[in-house]
């Protein structure tokens, strides 16, 4: 076979396989979705519950000098009651905590809930089911040598419940779910709030 006859049959051969290839992607491969997506997808701190007293003199007097904290604070980690509803149905209803054997580390929570398309008022709630006594802050003022450590567990304390999830938060607004695309709802944590995102694909 002579070198113009290869190149001919070469690009029949070409161009038969580029003639497949359109032929399959016209092929229809599955039935278009019918359903929208809402995601719950976020990842944040619980807020730490505590109960705090203060200590009388007689009980600061009768402890050793390195533990003569004016405030004392016994907690534990939140737990959270997480509602969703559309319009009047509720369709998804949970309890969730933070991760780790004492609940103390952020809460990483994915949850994929299939909707009908159109327009649904969405509200999504997540509630502290905890309850706890307020204390006053008077760590900021300890009796003893220690009153620098009173100042930085004060401090503390505030950074945690400035960093963790409020006691209560809603989303609550009218909104349009398109078959095959996904809404998200999502927690920002420096403006600690939830954030609806629209239009993203599965």
């Amino acid at each position: 076979m002579s070198g113009l006859a290869r190149r001919l049959v070469a690009g029949l051969a070409g161009l038969a396989g580029l003639l497949a290839l359109r032929a399959t992607s016209l092929v229809p491969h599955g039935d278009a979705p019918s359903h929208a997506l809402l995601r719950l997808s976020w990842s944040a701190r619980p807020e730490r519950v505590e109960t705090c007293r203060e200590l009388s003199d007689a009980e600061l007097a009768a402890r050793p000098p390195h533990m003569r904290l004016r405030t004392e604070c016994s907690g534990r980690f939140a737990s959270y009651l997480l509602t969703v509803r559309l319009g009047a149905e509720t369709v998804w209803t949970d309890t969730v905590r933070g991760g780790g054997l004492r609940n103390d580390r952020p809460m990483h929570l994915v949850r994929d809930l299939s909707v009908t398309p159109g327009q649904h008022p969405l509200q999504v709630s997540l509630a502290r089911l905890d309850s706890a006594g307020v204390a006053r802050d008077t760590s900021a003022s300890p009796t003893g040598p220690l009153g620098d450590r009173g100042q930085r567990e004060a401090d503390e304390r505030r950074r945690r419940a400035a960093e963790a999830l409020p006691s209560l938060l809603v989303l609550d607004q009218a909104t349009t779910f398109t078959a095959g695309r996904v809404v998200m709802v999502t927690y920002a944590n420096e403006q600690r709030q939830f954030v609806l995102k629209t239009g993203g694909v599965p």
